[in-house]
């Protein structure tokens, strides 16, 4: 709530779409008091003519800032350029998904500001992977279970996957961690996760947590799955599974809503335990950040600030680290002030529109 109206003095915020899957409802009744809000589609989003239009009517002939968090624009981005020379200053991408979305592009036409691997975005990415062990191990205790004791799979050892791990050791979990990346397996290895080959940290694991980004559970990896596993998503459904088998007639799969958030899908005599709709289960909760949350807005309002202040070349770009490191001063002065406070940090800003 307090992102927006700091955006907004970057320039004007002309428009807010909720990510349909997150979004908050009384949030959003709040927003809509004082922004307007447009519904939010991937598949409408990746189609250059429809979206073109939308870009070119809530400019109003201004140039533009898309601040993205997930790659919505990615697809159709450089049609959309080409279409609209001059229009869309450039791009600014909270997530390491959406991030990928924009690396995958053969060229980036306009200039993309990332922050997901920022060093402020860690404390927001451990925290993330607290939150979705809370919100897990509170749908346990729903059904009269708990963690403590049970085996736990974590897929993807990234800062929220190791976020995830480390809350559930924290909570006597214990812990396989599963990573393509050589570098980050070995990373989980030295720092005390156990190691298994992909189906047998699925076979072995009462709870499994995806946090990969990249589908790294379809219909064939079901069968592997412990009989009763629970199995969690860290981000969008579309990203972390490929699930849609399980509504189709002849999956085979019977589905019992055991309790809000919990849908038991049985076959054959053996079931697992879909949470959230394999969408992030953190946010079945609310899932609040706490201010850890704002340093890594305030970057993101920063990379808006300079693509509205600086010509740039089409190519990625992060914040500079002096930016951040006056980003992060500022965060420690408003939250954890000392007797002695850092000089303000000011951001120059001129006319211009923000998507």
């Amino acid at each position: 709530m307090n992102f927006l109206p700091a955006l907004g003095q970057v320039a004007e915020v002309s428009a807010v779409l909720p990510k349909p899957k997150s979004a908050d409802r009384r949030t959003q009744d709040v927003v809509s008091e004082t922004h307007r809000l447009d519904p939010l589609d991937r598949g409408r989003f990746a189609d250059p003519d429809w979206l073109a239009s939308y870009l070119e009517d809530r400019s109003d002939g201004r140039p533009m800032v898309l601040v993205d968090i997930g790659g919505y624009f990615a697809p159709a981005l450089s049609e959309v350029c080409r279409m609209l020379p001059g229009l869309i200053r450039g791009v600014v991408e909270d997530t390491e998904n959406g991030l990928r979305r924009y690396l995958a592009l053969p060229d980036l036409a306009c200039p993309v500001y990332s922050v997901a691997r920022s060093p402020l975005k860690e404390p927001e990415d451990r925290l993330v992977g607290e939150a979705i062990v809370f919100s897990v191990e509170t749908l346990l205790r729903r059904l009269g279970e708990v963690l403590p004791g049970r085996q736990a799979t974590v897929l993807g050892f990234g800062k929220i996957g190791a976020g995830i791990a480390a809350a559930l050791h924290a909570r006597h979990v214990r812990v396989v961690v599963y990573d393509r990346d050589p570098i980050r397996q070995a990373q989980a290895v030295a720092v005390g996760y156990g190691r298994a080959a992909f189906h047998d940290a699925l076979t072995q694991a009462e709870l499994v947590f995806s946090a990969t980004g990249n589908r790294a559970i379809g219909m064939e990896e079901l069968a592997c799955l412990h009989d009763g596993a629970f199995l969690a998503g860290a981000t969008s459904a579309d990203d972390e599974f490929d699930l849609a088998g399980l509504v189709r007639p002849r999956s085979g799969f019977e589905r019992d809503d055991v309790v809000p958030g919990v849908a038991r899908y049985m076959r054959d005599g053996r079931s697992f335990s879909l949470l959230g709709s394999g969408n992030a289960v953190n946010f079945l909760h609310t899932s609040a950040i706490g201010p850890a949350i704002h340093v890594i807005k305030a970057e993101i309002i920063a990379a808006a600030a300079r693509l509205v202040t600086l010509p740039h070349e089409p190519g990625l770009y992060e914040v500079p680290h002096g930016t951040r490191a006056e980003i992060a001063a500022a965060w420690l002065d408003a939250f954890q002030p000392t007797d002695s406070a850092p000089a303000p940090v000011t951001v120059a800003s001129e006319e211009g529109a923000l998507l």
